[in-house]
């Protein structure tokens, strides 16, 4: 089908930071209602190491993001790597498993594309 990503009339622009993965969701979520968006790109990782609470807080991140972007009604991106250690999270980012983060920006640029110019 080919790329979708038009980027005529998209807005594009701020970088949020937040304390951990669990608090991106409430984040998209806020931005994405706010209306000056057309997509949310949430990044980051969680990383296992020796923490019992992995699966929660990862599980958590991917079912909230979901739900931001259900309950903005624009795309909000899962763009958070589950590592099981600190070299796997540096290797999705720009290392030897290439940059995740930059592949989720392509593809909130092409769902914000589809949303605006096929969907609206």
């Amino acid at each position: 089908m080919g790329s979708l990503a038009d980027t005529k009339g998209l807005s594009f622009g701020v970088v949020v930071s937040v304390h951990g993965s669990f608090e991106v969701p409430i984040t998209a979520q806020k931005h994405g209602k706010s209306g000056n968006y057309d997509a949310i790109l949430c990044i980051g990782a969680v990383i296992r190491g020796d923490t019992t609470h992995y699966d929660a807080v990862a599980n958590s991140a991917a079912s909230g993001v979901l739900n931001a972007g259900l309950s903005a009604g624009i795309p909000c991106v899962f763009g958070v790597l589950t590592c099981e250690d600190m070299d796997q999270a540096l290797n999705g980012a720009g290392g030897k498993a290439g940059n995740k983060g930059a592949e989720a920006a392509i593809t909130a640029i092409e769902m914000a594309s589809l949303f605006r110019h096929h969907l609206s």
